[in-house]
C-alpha cells in the first residue's frame, strides 16, 4: 500500500517537473513544498519564531501549538515564512541544498538517523553550536548542543532552504 502511494507521489512530481519544463513555467508550487515569493526572511526571525515553541510538549505525529513532533515543529516554524514543508523528517530532507557542518547558518535544517535508515529527526540550527528541536527524549521543544554525543553520532547532513526569490526547481536535491 505504501509502495503504491510512493510511486504515485513520484509520478506526480515527475509529471509536474515535465510540464513546467515543456511549458516554461516558473513553478512556485510543489505537491508539498510551496514557496511564497514575497517571503524575504532574516535568519534571526526564524529563531524568534522557533523560540515561541520552547517548552511545547512532544507528541509523535502531532503538529500544533499544544503538542508537536520534530517535523511538525519545523513545518509550523517555516510556514510562517511562506514555506509549506511535508510532514516527516524524511520528506523534508528531500528539499534544500546540502550544507557542510562548518558552513551552517541560522535556520538551516539538520537531519538525524534515530530509529530508521532514512532521516527520522530534524532540527533547526540556532547558531553558536545550538539546535532547537522537538526532543523525543526530553518530551518538549528545547535547545541542545550540536556537539552532544547523542546527536553527533546520529547526524546525517544539513540542508539550507531558500527563503527568497529563488526558483523552486533548485529547491529539491
Amino acid at each position: 500500500m505504501i509502495k503504491k502511494y510512493l510511486i504515485l507521489a513520484i509520478l506526480v512530481l515527475f509529471q509536474s517537473h515535465l510540464y513546467a519544463k515543456t511549458h516554461h513555467v516558473n513553478k512556485t508550487t510543489h505537491p508539498f513544498l510551496v514557496i511564497d515569493k514575497s517571503a524575504e526572511v532574516s535568519k534571526s526571525k526564524i529563531i524568534e519564531k522557533a523560540q515561541e515553541y520552547l517548552g511545547v510538549s512532544y507528541g509523535f505525529g502531532n503538529k500544533n501549538e499544544i503538542k508537536t513532533d520534530c517535523s511538525g515543529f519545523t513545518q509550523q516554524v517555516f510556514k510562517e515564512f511562506g514555506l509549506s514543508l511535508p510532514g516527516s523528517a524524511a520528506l523534508q530532507s528531500k528539499y534544500g541544498s546540502k550544507v557542510d557542518l562548518k558552513d551552517l547558518q541560522v535556520g538551516d535544517l539538520l537531519f538525524y538517523r534515530t530509529y530508521k535508515r532514512e532521516p527520522s529527526h530534524v532540527a533547526i540550527y540556532a547558531g553558536n553550536g545550538q539546535i532547537i528541536h522537538a526532543s523525543y527524549r526530553s518530551k518538549k521543544v528545547q535547545y541542545d548542543d550540536i556537539d552532544k554525543r547523542y546527536y553527533k553520532q546520529r547526524f546525517m547532513y544539513a540542508k539550507r532552504l531558500a527563503l527568497s526569490e529563488q526558483n523552486l526547481a533548485t529547491q529539491q536535491n
